[in-house]
């Protein structure tokens, strides 16, 4: 099969994320705290969900800092163990601010920690994936 360029994925996940942005506006939530807690964790999977795709089209492109070109250099193994790789990172980051999340809506936790948690969360995780070389 020939590796080509598209970015139909991507288009799809962007469409989706904003769907998905939209809708949750209309959920019959009034807790403030609740909603930006389900509106992080949407985004922390949404960003899950756009590396399992890169994973599964090998559209290593996608991720700063590779071309097409050496994409489609680097074979199929490679790019799939390079995207991997990006998968588990924000994997990792996905789960461990769900399991803070419910158990900071649980005690009460103030929302603060919350939105601190999960930027510095995706900075580290964004970070931790600049040494994975294709």
């Amino acid at each position: 099969m020939e590796y080509k360029k598209s970015y139909k994925g991507l288009v799809w996940w962007l469409v989706l994320m904003f769907a998905l942005t939209v809708a949750a506006a209309f959920l019959p939530i009034r807790d403030g705290d609740l909603m930006t807690r389900i509106f992080l964790n949407v985004m922390g999977f949404l960003l899950v969900a756009l590396m399992f795709i890169i994973y599964k089209a090998e559209a290593v492109y996608w991720i700063n800092g590779v071309t097409f070109e050496e994409a489609k250099e680097a074979g199929s193994e490679r790019r799939k163990r390079f995207a991997l790789r990006h998968l588990e990172r924000f994997g990792w980051f996905a789960l461990l601010y769900l399991l803070f999340s419910v158990g900071a809506q649980l005690t009460g936790i103030g929302m603060g920690y919350d939105v601190a948690l999960w930027a510095i969360g995706l900075i580290v995780t964004a970070v931790c994936t600049i040494p994975i070389k294709l």
